[in-house]
């Protein structure tokens, strides 16, 4: 079988693992509060959205608006109208916030022109005229303390501008630091070795190539060394890849860096900062069994 074949056939391999290690973690509900905004107009609805983009502002929230990649996609996907209709009236009137920092988001859903579809909420609305604001605090366990605070500040800034307009639909759920801390072990355990697994198997191949190479150049141990700590932790560093619809695997920057851009890695610069300088130590920590001698030897 020819090397590159080989190495893609492995490189497959620790996609497969990572996925099915990744596998190992526990999902989780996320349970949002509820607030419907009644009485809403085409008019009065405009001054809400720059009264609630100004509050969330004010607490670190970015907004993103509506979700124009997939309108565009939408539109262009091959559904039955009805479905694409409908899939398309749910894009248009929902707006995005998100507070990366709290792991918080916000979701704005607008029915003041539209009657909720039958079932497609949880309650039963006094109005049809309203709009509906879902807060999300992404993590397991329900809301943590933060994630309260933040919720009763917007609701009385809410209550304050609007009054009894401000209908609460669904509180926030408590906080369940026992179901918390039970999954967050569990997942962090499986991430650590789904991670270990997109790292160890790739670095197993590129690493023996290096070597490989390395040892017919007339090079120091030391420039040897600094080479193969370079070229194998920019190739192997495990990053983030999307696999499924909702599922995120990691895998060897090697698949990522020839057919990607800046934006990849502006996406995913947080988990970067601590999966390269995990690579880093490891590969100087192997270099040095690697490539033995003096700094002025030559091996």
């Amino acid at each position: 079988m020819a090397p590159t074949a080989l190495g893609l056939r492995y490189l497959g391999v620790v996609l497969l693992a990572a996925a099915a290690l990744g596998g190992c973690g526990e999902s989780y509900r996320l349970d949002p509060a509820c607030l419907n905004i009644v009485g809403t107009t085409a008019e009065s609805k405009e001054q809400l959205l720059a009264v609630v983009s100004r509050l969330l502002g004010q607490e670190g929230f970015e907004a993103f608006g509506k979700s124009e990649e997939m309108i565009a996609l939408m539109q262009q996907a091959d559904f039955p109208d009805t479905v694409r209709e409908e899939q398309l009236a749910r894009l248009n009137r929902e707006r995005t916030f998100l507070n990366r920092s709290s792991h918080l988001s916000v979701e704005w859903d607008d029915y003041t022109n539209e009657e909720p579809r039958s079932g497609s909420l949880c309650f039963t609305p006094a109005l049809t005229h309203f709009v509906q604001i879902r807060i999300y605090d992404e993590r397991p366990g329900g809301f943590g303390s933060n994630g309260h605070r933040f919720y009763s500040r917007f609701l009385s800034a809410l209550r304050e501008k609007y009054g009894t307009s401000v209908v609460v639909v669904k509180e926030p759920p408590q906080t369940n630091e026992a179901e918390y801390l039970r999954i967050t072990i569990k997942n962090t355990i499986a991430a650590v070795i789904g991670w270990s697994i997109a790292l160890l198997i790739p670095f197993a191949i590129i690493g023996v190539l290096s070597v490989f190479l390395l040892k017919r150049l007339k090079l120091s141990s030391t420039i040897k060394r600094l080479i193969f700590v370079v070229v194998n932790s920019w190739l192997v560093t495990p990053l983030p890849f999307p696999a499924a619809f909702i599922m995120v695997i990691p895998a060897p920057n090697l698949l990522a860096f020839p057919w990607t851009d800046l934006d990849y890695y502006r996406r995913v610069a947080s988990y970067a900062a601590v999966s390269l300088p995990c690579t880093l130590v490891l590969c100087a920590l192997v270099s040095l069994f690697l490539f033995k001698g003096t700094p002025n030897t030559r091996t």
